[in-house]
Formats: structure tokens, C-alpha cells, sequence
């Protein structure tokens, strides 16, 4: 079974526990559901940490970054070029010297 599968029904077991609980002993839906809420955040961070590295390791695998192609090189050998430009640098503007909002 999937990671995160597992991780999400034992949090979500948690809290239904959770809520059952607080709603036998008395307290109101509300006050119930936000107590169980904390309580389950809380019980799966001290109580799950396996199952969560094993969830944020699987989100990792799967989004994990290609290697660098010709394309990528390409632009950032270009963008590095044109940031180390002089004329750039010195503010030169490309209009040949001549202010064209002035005409």
C-alpha cells in the first residue's frame, strides 16, 4: 500500500478516535472536533514519524529533478554572458547614444 495512504488513514483513524472520545465524554461537536484536531496533529507527530519520512520520502523520489540538458546549459550560458556584459554594466542603454524621446 502506498505510503501516504497509510499515513493519511492512521491521522484520520486518529482523530476519529480522537472525536469519539471527546464527544462521550460530553463536550459539544464543535469543542470536540477542534479538540480532536489538535489532539490527532499532535498524537501522529509524537506517534507516526516513520510513516511520515516514508510519505515525504516517496514525495521526494517522485518529484525529484532531471539531470541538466543541452537546453539549460544553453540559457544560463546566455544569461550569464548578458549579466557579464560591459556595456551592460556601464549603462549603456543601446540607443546609440541619442535620446529618442526627446525628438
Amino acid at each position: 500500500m502506498k505510503a501516504w495512504l497509510v499515513y493519511t488513514l492512521a491521522r484520520l483513524g486518529i482523530f476519529a478516535a480522537a472525536l469519539l472520545l471527546l464527544l462521550l465524554v460530553g463536550l459539544p461537536w464543535y469543542w470536540a472536533a477542534i479538540g480532536a484536531a489538535l489532539i490527532g496533529l499532535l498524537v501522529s507527530y509524537i506517534a507516526l514519524p516513520g510513516l511520515r519520512s516514508a510519505v515525504t520520502s516517496s514525495i521526494a523520489q517522485r518529484r525529484a529533478r532531471p539531470e541538466r540538458d543541452a537546453d539549460s546549459d544553453f540559457e544560463d550560458d546566455f544569461v550569464d554572458a548578458a549579466d557579464s556584459d560591459p556595456a551592460h554594466e556601464a549603462g549603456h542603454t543601446g540607443t546609440g547614444g541619442t535620446d529618442t524621446a526627446k525628438q
